[in-house]
């Protein structure tokens, strides 16, 4: 479930007041004075409100690092091969297509990774 930007502020404030009013001198955590740092407890009954209505928050998932499938036009597995066995370099190779210097090594090894570079030796279909 997507929430609006309305909607993530006020479940923001919601989970901010609960804390105020209920976590800062916590029954579970035995605190007599009023508490700084909150760890929801598991067996408090506050604890599980809030973390239901945290999962709110974590509907989709993750992604990791920058931006994928930016691979340039003509940067296949067999034409990097073809252009090493001609004694280009890769940081050449790198810069033909407009890259980092170490752009071509990189995915290389992802390449590798993922088996492409052995099915590009053996003439098989090519993965982009």
């Amino acid at each position: 479930m997507k929430l609006t930007k309305e909607e993530r502020i006020r479940l923001t404030y919601q989970i901010g007041d609960i804390i105020e009013q209920k976590c800062r001198r916590c029954y579970y955590n035995r605190s007599d004075d009023a508490s700084f740092s909150i760890n929801i407890c598991a067996k408090c009954p506050t604890g599980q409100t809030l973390r239901q209505l945290g999962r709110y928050f974590d509907t989709e998932p993750r992604s990791r690092g920058g931006k994928t499938g930016n691979m340039p036009d003509g940067l296949t597995p067999a034409r990097v091969r073809e252009l090493n066995d001609q004694g280009i370099p890769d940081k050449e190779i790198s810069i033909m297509f407009e890259r980092s210097p170490s752009y071509v090594g990189k995915v290389k090894n992802r390449w590798r990774k993922h088996r492409v570079m052995a099915r590009a030796e053996s003439g098989a279909e090519e993965v982009k």
